[in-house]
């Protein structure tokens, strides 16, 4: 077996780290604008309804990888030659799912007549959520086939075209011209993801032996983060639902903007925390070291994207439009509040990772999702959007009260001398150790 210097591995971990980060900061930002630029071209309720339908596709998408994404990132280093089937077989598998979801969705979803104003539409959403899919699970295979860099060009390359079709389709009027040429473009610039990742990611394995583990182990993997998933999932595919049924679709696209700011902040708090996962997992890692240095990375970015929210979140709204900062300024800003709280119960769930306590883990999340979901549902009707901010922070606080001794516990824990091997075989034979 070859063996990676620790120097060029570690320069390797950050290049990639990086990219990542530049990806979630641009496309988050090019996020922005194309709804931004939508609201300039498009009726305020097409573009609610076309962020419905968006954020609806892109949650079934989700749950449609299966949690296939952690295992990529995990094991794919190791398929040697089976990389190219695992990868066909998973992208073939996802879009079945994903199809089979879409059109499950359409069945059971009582808001149809909302969601969707024609056969086309209804028709065509199946495959949105195909489209979105395959996407999505493009990234961690990327990821695990260590090129980290096509990530980042993948994600901008979609975020930038997109907002071309909004000048391109205004005449149409439809929320149909916003989703559909989404998806399409979704599609294209997978196909070219995937072609790459062939040719270039997968150059070299023909010959090289497989170091998977046994499949009860891969098993054992994918049951844990497929729970997590469906879990994670739930909180952004019935908020949206819950504004349209209680607000209406403007009162959506109110919503869809300011939720995309607030969803940014989780998506820089995941780069660094990856990135802690991935050099505490090592047999030789200094976890006490890591872990300052966590804490001060995740207080970093905590403080400045609160920040961020609170004062740049209300301009941004206003610079859209007058109406939706009187909507949703107020739930921007105590969504920032959120993010502080936030931050400490990921840095539980971090710990928990690394210390192979997921079961605690997975039900602080159901909790979190549980309280948010009811706390909106009762307060959205009365108060508005900031009902929605207050449901996520109440669920953050509850979360925090919880997990005060388990935090400090895994502190401690964390920062002992280690007795076990600490590989990562030995965190996928035993994903759910204790509570």
């Amino acid at each position: 077996m070859i063996r990676v210097p620790k120097r060029l591995a570690t320069a390797s971990l950050e290049s990639n780290a990086a990219a990542l980060m530049v990806s979630s900061v641009a496309t988050g930002a090019l996020g922005l604008v194309y709804w931004a630029v939508a609201e300039r071209f498009f009726d305020t309720s097409e573009v609610g309804r076309a962020s419905a339908v968006i954020s609806t596709a892109t949650m079934l998408a989700s749950v449609s990888c299966l949690s296939l994404g952690g295992a990529y990132q995990r094991f794919l280093p190791l398929a040697g030659r089976s990389s190219t089937r695992l990868i066909v077989g998973g992208l073939t598998l996802t879009s079945t799912v994903a199809l089979l979801l879409g059109t499950l969705f359409l069945a059971v979803n009582p808001s149809n007549s909302r969601l969707f104003t024609s056969t086309t539409e209804l028709v065509l959403f199946p495959l949105i959520v195909v489209a979105f899919a395959v996407y999505a699970l493009s990234d961690p295979i990327l990821t695990g086939l260590r090129l980290a860099k096509a990530v980042a060009v993948k994600n901008i390359a979609l975020s930038v075209l997109k907002i071309v079709p909004i000048v391109v389709l205004a005449g149409t009027g439809s929320a149909l011209a916003l989703t559909g040429s989404w998806a399409v473009l979704a599609f294209v610039v997978t196909a070219a993801a995937v072609v790459h990742m062939l040719r270039t990611g997968v150059r070299g394995r023909e010959n090289t032996e497989p170091q998977l583990p046994p499949t009860r182990e891969l098993w054992a993997f994918q049951g844990v983060y497929f729970t997590m998933t469906l879990v994670v999932t739930v909180t952004p595919l019935v908020l949206p639902l819950i504004v349209v049924a209680q607000l209406g679709t403007e009162q959506n696209a109110y919503f869809n903007l300011a939720w995309t700011m607030c969803s940014a902040v989780g998506l820089l708090r995941s780069s660094v925390g990856s990135a802690f996962i991935v050099e505490a997992s090592a047999p030789d890692a200094d976890r006490a070291a890591l872990l300052r240095r966590l804490v001060k990375m995740l207080g970093a970015v905590a403080v400045v994207s609160a920040a961020g929210l609170a004062i740049g979140g209300p301009l941004v709204l206003y610079v859209v439009s007058p109406d939706y900062f009187h909507a949703a300024a107020g739930l921007v800003v105590v969504m920032a509040v959120e993010s502080l709280v936030g931050t400490v119960v990921i840095l539980y769930f971090l710990l928990a990772q690394i210390l192979r306590r997921l079961r605690l883990m997975l039900a602080i999340q159901v909790v979190i999702v549980a309280t948010t979901l009811t706390v909106a549902l009762l307060l959205v009707p009365r108060v508005g959007l900031i009902g929605v901010g207050l449901g996520a922070l109440t669920a953050q606080m509850v979360a925090l009260m919880v997990l005060a001794y388990p935090l400090r516990r895994a502190i401690a824990d964390l920062t002992a001398p280690r007795t076990d091997a600490g590989t990562p075989e030995a965190d996928t034979r035993e994903p759910a150790v204790t509570g």
